[in-house]
């Protein structure tokens, strides 16, 4: 049994192009938009409320650990080159 390595596969002569799909009209796509739209479970205003005021905390928890952080390695590294001088 022969490797072949680097080489690409024999193309079949069957593989035939996939058959264009059919185009549909802008009123029967807006039509089947419409009926997406009312399979979908939409949130409550109180829950999207909610949602975001947690976001809102996580991304300030987040800004305040990075600041910390932060400023904790400017002071390493102002600390380790005060060293040197």
């Amino acid at each position: 049994m022969a490797k072949t390595i680097g080489k690409t596969p024999p193309v079949k002569k069957d593989d035939a192009p996939a058959p264009k799909k059919k185009r549909t009209n802008p009123f029967q796509f807006f039509q089947q938009v419409r009926q997406e739209g009312r399979k979908v479970t939409w949130t409550t205003r109180q829950e999207t409320i909610v949602s975001t005021i947690m976001v809102l905390i996580m991304a300030v928890l987040a800004a305040l650990f990075f600041f910390v952080v932060d400023s904790g390695i400017s002071f390493g590294i102002t600390w380790i080159l005060r060293l040197g001088a």
